[in-house]
């Protein structure tokens, strides 16, 4: 552990990583900004917490894993104990599932090692200002979780589908037309219709593919209910 003199007006950080290479590496790298300096340094999670109550930094930077300690779950320490830290993942692991995990913990930021030394000082600079940052390389994983998790919320909305109106969507994905469907359910065209466009309003959706994939997603979450 590595602690030196801060001046009170620049924000603060600690490194955290078990290679005493990529710290060296951070040192130099932050050393160019006139805005951050290095509270110190830390290679295990015990030197970490050590670090973190006796610095309080503006910005904690370190790497999914800290030796055999998990970031991840670091990263949860460092939010509910010291909340006005911002966490900076520094790290190659690309892994979405991983990603997820590090926002989800509470990560304000996530970049990838082999980034330049501007880029590394950029992003501890937008986190010090309150901001949040990611990887450019890592842009196509975060919009498919975003993605992924709209979808998720919208087959949640089906739990509150009355069976009437789950009736209709296995109808549209067993690939019946609205005329087809009037008449398994015994109503006129125009009340199907009606019916329908109630349907897709509370699940957000506008075309019939939409429908079925969606009635697929929910009978498939049930189907996992009962096995587990």
């Amino acid at each position: 552990m590595e602690p030196s003199f801060q001046i009170r007006e620049r924000a603060q950080v600690v490194l955290i990583d078990d290679s005493s290479l990529v710290l060296a590496g951070l040192r130099v790298a932050v050393s160019k900004s006139h805005r951050v300096v290095v509270a110190g340094t830390a290679r295990s999670e015990d030197e970490a917490l050590t670090l973190l109550e006796a610095y309080q930094p503006d910005v904690v930077v370190l790497d999914v894993r800290v030796g055999k300690a998990s970031g991840i779950d670091l990263c949860r320490v460092i939010r509910e104990s010291y909340s006005k830290a911002a966490v900076l993942f520094f790290t190659e692991n690309d892994d979405k599932a991983v990603l997820r995990s590090a926002i989800l913990a509470g990560a304000r930021g996530y970049l990838l090692k082999g980034a330049s030394r501007e880029a590394i000082v950029k992003s501890i600079e937008v986190l010090a200002d309150g901001q949040a940052m990611m990887d450019q390389r890592l842009t196509s994983q975060l919009l498919t979780w975003v993605r992924d998790g709209k979808q998720l919320m919208q087959c949640e909305h089906m739990d509150g589908c009355s069976k009437p109106d789950l009736r209709v969507l296995a109808l549209i994905a067993a690939g019946k037309s609205n005329k087809e469907i009037a008449q398994d359910l015994n109503v006129t065209p125009s009340v199907m219709t009606t019916h329908l466009r109630a349907v897709y309003k509370r699940l957000n959706i506008s075309r019939r593919s939409e429908a079925a994939r969606y009635y697929a997603q929910w009978e498939k979450r049930i189907s996992s209910r009962k096995d587990d």
